[in-house]
């Protein structure tokens, strides 16, 4: 396991915790196949291969978008991050389905249940499914760290962000 640390710590910052969004391996974001995660446009983060079919809310807050497929949700936290939450296959030709259970506007808790995904079935030599968690407002976050390798129970502190 080690850490990735971003911008000086500012001690006077208020700390913000987020959480896995499944059990699993995390990893940086650079290391998924969607180009816009990996190339941290849309913001930092993590990325996630499961090891479990639980996929949970990292943050409590308000759903502010569901993608039309389903496999993004975008929260805000109630201090005002914004975060992208979402699921998907390796190898982007394959096509990844799951019945998302929030809605636009529903209010979630840490750990509150966002899709269950049998990986098995999309698991083979070519292709496995992957999650991510970006902040998208990162502008907000003075510094953050993100502790990476395994993650054994859901709810586990993943990324530290210490707010302007």
């Amino acid at each position: 396991m080690h850490f990735r640390k971003s911008i000086e710590s500012n001690e006077n910052s208020n700390v913000k915790i987020i959480t896995s969004c499944c059990v699993g391996e995390v990893v940086p974001l650079e290391l998924l196949s969607n180009d816009a995660f990996s190339s941290l446009i849309l913001g930092d983060g993590f990325g996630v291969f499961p090891s479990e079919n639980r996929f949970v809310s990292p943050i409590s807050g308000v759903v502010k978008d569901v993608s039309d497929s389903g496999l993004e949700v975008t929260i805000k936290s109630d201090d005002g991050l914004i975060l992208i939450v979402s699921v998907g296959l390796s190898n982007p030709i394959d096509k990844l389905e799951a019945e998302c259970k929030v809605q636009k506007n529903e209010r979630v808790e840490v750990g509150g249940l966002i899709w269950e995904i049998d990986i098995d079935s999309y698991t083979s030599d070519e292709n496995e499914v992957t999650a991510a968690v970006i902040v998208t407002n990162s502008s907000v976050m003075s510094s953050f760290n993100i502790r990476y390798g395994k993650i054994k129970q859901i709810g586990d502190s993943v990324m530290t962000i210490s707010a302007k």
